[in-house]
């Protein structure tokens, strides 16, 4: 039996992309936490960011010399940029208050996921404030960690690794998807409009 050049070329590719795809569903997870670190690192260094390991004590300490984001590195992943403090004379997010936020969060390459930072919309999104908040809520750790950090009016970006990230949230466009079950670090702008 003969086959054509064309038709061995076509069945060897084929197979490559078969073989190429089922590959994927092998990965482990210090695979998955290797090509965070590295999207993580290529985003700070696309993104002209400093990262530091002790936290800014003034508002002038969250921007370089040359105007460039400082982000503080907190010990369990977090990267935070703090924009604006917020009123300090407001209620501060505690566990059991109400934290009414805007926010957008995108993927690595920048595309949008989730976006309910429109003034326009009726109501901000909210959520209660947990004691322990792991990546199984809605809101997770690393998400409530940062609106802790502020006070009504208050704005920030970050940078959460999947294992600080949120879980499933159907709130926003009935959007499926999830950071930490996806294995997906995100960066969030988020807004404090108020906390109760």
């Amino acid at each position: 039996m003969r086959f054509s050049k064309l038709g061995v070329f076509f069945a060897l590719s084929a197979l490559l992309v078969l073989s190429l795809g089922s590959c994927r569903h092998d990965k482990r997870y210090a695979d998955y936490l290797e090509d965070e670190r590295a999207a993580i690192r290529s985003y700070i260094k696309n993104n002209s960011i400093q990262v530091v390991d002790e936290k800014p004590a003034s508002a002038e300490e969250w921007l370089d010399e040359d105007g460039n984001p400082v982000y503080y590195h907190f010990s369990d992943g977090l990267y935070f940029h703090l924009i604006e403090k917020g009123d300090t004379t407001t209620l501060a997010p505690n566990v059991g208050n109400t934290a009414f936020i805007r926010y957008v969060g995108t993927n690595m390459a920048g595309t949008v996921v989730y976006d309910c930072s429109s003034k326009l919309a009726a109501n901000p999104q909210n959520f209660r404030i947990l004691s322990s908040p792991s990546s199984d809520n809605t809101f997770g750790q690393g998400f409530q960690k940062a609106v802790r950090n502020l006070y009504s009016g208050g704005h920030c970006k970050i940078i959460i690794p999947f294992k600080i990230g949120n879980g499933y949230n159907n709130t926003v466009h009935g959007t499926t998807i999830t950071d930490a079950g996806m294995y997906q670090p995100m960066i969030y702008e988020i807004w404090l409009c108020r906390v109760e």
